[in-house]
């Protein structure tokens, strides 16, 4: 699977996780400021630990560490198994997604130059020490970073205060950049519905701190509560801005009514915290897909996991960083899609089944040690390893930062339909395959390779 989608899929199940809990234990919660802290922190976490590889090795306890490259599959026509295939869809879930990414983006741009343009249209006055643009009297109040925007329209000195109250909540305690942060965010998750709980959540947040802070600087509740009602006519600007009004006014009330939350809930909000980043870790750490746990259909091929000792050096099952084919998996399955070919003769047999190439991949990149593990016949073990042969220079793997020598099995299925099909050699349970071949060569001049391990 592409590394975007592996990213995409581990914070968006990240996002819904920490978002889960917080609407279990913390959401009719009074503590807001722990609240914010909560979501701020955890939608960053949720995007920054895919970042970083976590990978915990399974141990095969019959058998080993093994790595098995995922099955190529070969037709007579082209490679056109399965993961072949999903390329192809892939391709257009990407061009989807980039669309969405492109629209979000614009939407994002358009709205930064809506407030421009205001801020353009009416100029920044400066009052009782702030920051204020005077707009028309359709739009509600509202704020962003340090400017507040107000209708030009309220005359009330009291109404004034009680408003710039509220909106300098929200600059001196930054909403501004939350809001920001999670705009940016939804332009990569715009598809992810929790993306879009966080930011409505959030606001819910700011709304309830800025209520919060105008009570405790002694304005009387009823008072404040008829200036909400009074303003819930107004025109929002966009979603990028701190709005005087939100169209939670009823559970606005509820919270300036609600008694502070006890000693119980913050000694809940102290265990749920490090709960919630638990779990978000165990899903981010990833079962490593270099140890793949057989099935009995390819017991035989299975390897043993003690590093192996050559004049070379030692050869590796299972590093900290595995090396990686240029490019990537897709670039892998591309350049064997473009050079795997059905043998003629397996064709005119019928053959078709699994055969299993082992390598090495150096500590310089290069392909070497290349042996068949099992093979069908009728040429496709020959055409499986000259595939291999003719590879070009890995990425090498690391352990404790210094490249060495790692082993792979990579298995290729040649596939016919059913008309071309008649014999499956090494598919059905207690067939035995075919010996390998002596040698393989890589390449004019290539050396040839010593015999595969006795079974």
């Amino acid at each position: 699977m592409n590394d975007l989608f592996i990213y995409l899929l581990q914070s968006g199940i990240n996002l819904a996780v920490l978002y889960i809990i917080y609407w279990l234990f913390l959401r009719k919660d009074t503590f807001f400021s722990a609240n914010r802290f909560y979501l701020v922190l955890s939608v960053i976490f949720s995007f920054a630990l895919p970042l970083f590889k976590i990978t915990v090795p399974i141990r095969d306890t019959e058998s080993g560490y093994i790595y098995l490259l995922e099955t190529i599959v070969i037709t007579p026509d082209k490679l056109a198994g399965s993961i072949y295939k999903h390329l192809d869809f892939y391709q257009i879930i990407t061009i989807i997604y980039l669309i969405g990414v492109g629209i979000f983006m614009l939407r994002f741009l358009y709205r930064l130059v809506q407030i421009g343009l205001l801020i353009s249209k009416y100029g920044i006055n400066k009052k009782n020490g702030f920051n204020i643009v005077f707009t028309n009297p359709h739009l509600s109040p509202f704020s962003f970073f340090n400017i507040v925007f107000l209708s030009n329209e309220i005359s009330d000195q009291k109404q004034f205060e009680k408003i710039i109250t509220h909106e300098s909540i929200h600059i001196r305690q930054k909403h501004s950049f939350d809001l920001i942060i999670l705009e940016l965010l939804t332009i990569i998750q715009w598809f992810n519905p929790f993306i879009w709980f966080y930011k409505k959540t959030l606001k819910n947040i700011h709304e309830f701190l800025a209520d919060e802070g105008v009570l405790s600087e002694g304005y009387n509740r009823k008072d404040y509560q008829q200036l909400l009602l009074n303003q819930t006519l107004g025109i929002q600007v966009n979603a990028i801005t701190n709005n005087f009004n939100q169209s939670l006014i009823k559970r606005r009330f509820t919270m300036m009514s609600k008694s502070k939350t006890n000693k119980f809930a913050l000694l809940k909000m102290l265990v749920v915290i490090p709960l919630a980043l638990f779990l978000v870790i165990a899903f981010s750490v990833t079962v490593s897909n270099s140890v793949i746990a057989q099935d009995t259909e390819i017991k035989e091929v299975k390897s043993e996991a003690k590093v192996i000792k050559t004049e070379e050096g030692e050869i590796f099952p299972v590093v900290e960083q595995m090396p990686r084919f240029p490019g990537g998996d897709d670039a892998r399955i591309k350049f064997l899609n473009e050079n795997l070919k059905y043998p003629d003769e397996a064709r005119k047999q019928g053959i078709s089944g699994r055969v299993f190439i082992s390598f090495v991949v150096e500590n310089d990149g290069e392909i070497t040690n290349i042996k068949l593990l099992r093979g069908i016949g009728g040429g496709c073990d020959e055409e499986a390893m000259r595939v291999v042969s003719i590879m070009p220079t890995w990425e090498p793997g690391l352990e404790k930062g210094k490249p060495v020598r790692v082993q792979f099995n990579m298995p290729f299925k040649f596939l016919l339909d059913e008309k071309g099909k008649k014999k499956d050699v090494g598919e059905s349970s207690g067939t035995v395959p075919p010996p390998p071949p002596k040698s393989s060569e890589k390449g004019a001049g290539a050396k040839t390779p010593p015999p595969p391990p006795e079974k």
